[in-house]
């Protein structure tokens, strides 16, 4: 590795720089997409065709992308996967739930 202030070449494990002091600085992990927001896109996805089931998989996605968002905000990780789980679910929820108000509607005035 090298030293960013001197250029010269220092040892990988060096804290600081031996030539010139400088403190190293290290390249630090970059954050990824916790779970619980991949597991949120990922039944907000099925739930586009599962909502017939009162709503369960859009209403879970919702759950689950708003606390994978939370953790994310809070530990500095992306969430992405998470807001975009909770569109997706937050949509199908209003779709579904329109389209189980729609059939109770027609079968009441049947």
């Amino acid at each position: 590795m090298y030293c960013r202030n001197c250029g010269r070449e220092i040892d990988d494990r060096a804290v600081i720089c031996p030539h010139c002091g400088v403190p190293v600085e290290t390249e630090k992990a970059k954050p990824g997409t916790p779970g619980l927001c991949i597991a949120g896109f990922v039944i907000s996805l099925f739930s586009i065709w599962l909502g017939v089931f009162l709503c369960i998989p859009s209403i879970l996605a919702i759950v689950l992308s708003t606390m994978g968002n939370r953790w994310a905000r809070e530990n500095g990780f992306h969430s992405g996967l998470g807001t975009a789980g909770l569109v997706i679910g937050i949509i199908t929820t209003v779709f579904w739930g329109l389209f189980f108000l729609a059939i109770f509607i027609a079968s009441a005035s049947a």
